[in-house]
């Protein structure tokens, strides 16, 4: 007997649950009920995967402009999201262009720019810059970006253009983060100024105060002893060198 999460949403009469090996976490091994993540029949997703996918929405931060494509996926409605999301995208390089083309031929030109092959030096600004073109990782995020892009419309935007996919949450989830990526891109963010980890001063006494079992403050005091001899270590090594 199914549970109601793990059932159909809309009824449809499903295969009895079967017991099958799995892996789990701690990479152990044991018999557990293999479930569907949507209706093979109607394509609906169960109530289980749609909390899951609810969930990863609100951790991972989907770019505003897809909220459409966002609530399409949680309605099961797999080839309207996808085809949404491209739509938003090709929408917004047609903005931020000024240019009246589509698909490929917009991403190309939008993104594409001219460098002196002597200096280095870009000789024709691109009419959307993802960053300020000048080091070499700036033009190769810039390029790396635009092909992308021209992937995006040429292979996965023409096939749901013209074919029902009908693959299930996976694929149209993909595309939707996909674009999430390239307009976040578009507004600016680029990996090569905001692609690096900030770190940030932790209060480790607050941390220690706020750990109510023994064992795990030992632990603890005994990280923090490890990590200063590493440091130590490192820093004598520097002054040997110097």
């Amino acid at each position: 007997m199914r549970a109601k999460k793990y059932s159909c949403p809309n009824g449809c009469k499903l295969p009895p649950r079967q017991r099958i090996l799995k892996e789990v976490a701690d990479h152990t091994y044991g018999y557990d009920y293999e479930d569907f993540p949507y209706c093979p029949v109607c394509g609906n997703l169960m109530p289980y995967t749609k909390e899951k996918i609810k969930d990863f929405f609100e951790i991972y931060h989907i770019h505003p402009k897809l909220e459409n494509a966002e609530r399409l996926i949680l309605k099961s409605e797999f080839d309207s999201a996808a085809r949404e999301a491209f739509v938003v995208v090709e929408s917004v390089l047609r903005k931020k262009s000024g240019l009246d083309l589509h698909g490929v031929d917009l991403a190309t030109k939008a993104l594409k720019y001219e460098v002196d092959k002597q200096t280095g030096e870009v000789t024709k600004q691109p009419l959307i810059a993802i960053n300020e073109l000048k080091t070499e990782s700036e033009k190769n995020e810039q390029d790396g970006i635009r092909y992308m892009l021209m992937g995006f419309f040429q292979g996965v935007r023409n096939l749901y253009q013209h074919n029902h996919i009908g693959s299930g949450v996976s694929n149209a989830l993909t595309v939707v983060l996909d674009a999430s990526f390239f307009l976040h891109l578009l507004d600016g963010h680029s990996i090569t100024k905001h692609g690096r980890w900030v770190s940030t001063k932790v209060d480790y006494k607050d941390i220690f105060n706020h750990t109510p079992k023994r064992i795990d403050k030992i632990r603890l005091l005994h990280m923090l002893k490890k990590q200063k001899r590493q440091l130590e270590s490192v820093d004598s090594k520097t002054e040997g060198e110097e």
